[in-house]
Parts: structure tokens; sequence; C-alpha cells
């Protein structure tokens, strides 16, 4: 079975508790001496086996990583591992979902060999509210309800807003936002703004 690491939790003796997003679930594993194997860490792909007695928590057990050739640079391995680990918080109470989680971390680890590394994950966001329906924004201020203009400012989840409203937060243009939502693409974005939406998509999926 392939799947993603989301979380690792360590327990007694560098045991760990680990969360593998796969296709269609979230299995939560038991590795004894999970913290001393370096393939056990967060987002990394792995070829696994599960193990289960009834009594406990599943094992994890023989372990394959499964690398990409960008795991080897730095910069990219941080802004995936920071999705990565936003994304686990998201999910945290799942357990079985859509494959649309699975295909989406596929294509971006794909995209990562080439492409800006928050250019990529801003897309796979983009990609996520569609699906989750969270991409309608309409044309109020999600904190005073008012209509908003030509400029909006993003909350956490790129909720519209005015900039006023969140603290005098940076206002990009509405009708660029709404460019990228749709198309699920930061083509239309220079690498300011880009960095600048980076930083909001931190707070929070």
């Amino acid at each position: 079975m392939q799947g993603y690491i989301l979380n690792t939790i360590p327990v007694k003796n560098e045991d760990m508790l680990v969360h593998i997003l796969t296709p269609l679930s979230i299995k939560r594993l038991y590795r004894f001496y999970g913290a001393r194997h370096s393939i056990v860490h967060l987002g990394k792909k792995i070829d696994f086996e599960e193990e289960g007695n009834g009594l406990f928590l599943p094992k994890l057990r023989n372990i394959m990583h499964l690398g990409y050739s960008w795991e080897s640079d730095l910069d990219r391995v941080y802004v995936w591992q920071r999705f990565m680990r936003l994304l686990g918080k998201h999910l945290f109470d799942i357990y079985e979902l859509d494959n649309f989680y699975f295909n989406m971390l596929e294509m971006g680890a794909d995209r990562l060999c080439k492409q800006n590394p928050l250019r990529v994950v801003l897309e796979m966001y983009a990609e996520l509210l569609s699906f989750e329906g969270r991409d309608d924004k309409g044309r109020q201020c999600f904190i005073c309800g008012n209509n908003i203009g030509n400029e909006v400012a993003l909350g956490r989840s790129f909720l519209f807003a005015h900039a006023k409203c969140i603290g005098g937060s940076r206002a990009f243009k509405k009708i660029q936002i709404l460019d990228f939502l749709s198309q699920k693409s930061t083509i239309g974005m220079n690498d300011d703004i880009v960095e600048k939406i980076w930083e909001i998509l931190k707070q929070g999926l």
C-alpha cells in the first residue's frame, strides 16, 4: 500500500504513531522505534504494510521510501512539509476520504520537481477549496457582512474581507484573486503576491 505521511506523534521509548494518507483512508499505525528511522518523517511518500492483531493499534511494517528528486532541495522540502502539516490538521478527525486528496498530493509532488514550490502548494490549495465547496466567496466581507469593492483582503482559509476589518492586512485586486481561485493557477500573480498569499495560507486550511 502507498501513502503520504501526514503526521508523526512520538510516544514512549522512541515509538511513534504515524498518520498516513492513502488513496481512500487515513491510516493511524504504530511504529516501534519509529524515531530512529529517517523514512518515517512528515511528508514522505512510502510503500508499507499494515499489520493488525485486534488488540492494539495496527503496526506499520515493511516500509519503503518512494522518493522524489526534489527532496534534496531543502527549500522545496520545507514548503512541502509545511503544507502537509496543515493538511494533517485539516483532516485530523477523518478516517475515510475521497481519492481527491491522494491524487492532489501525487500531482503536486510531481510538479515540485520543476515549478516554484509556493505556486505549487497555492494551486493545490485552490483545488482543495473547490473540491470542498469553499471557493464561492460571494461579495461580502466575512467579518462585517458588507459588500467588497475592487480590492479584497484574505483571512484564514482565504475568506474575503475588507483590509480594515482584519487589521489593515494587505489588499489584493479582487479580480486577480477570483481568477486564481477559479482557474486554480497563479500564472497571473507576480512572486511578491504569491509570497504574501503563502503567508496567509500558513494560518491554516
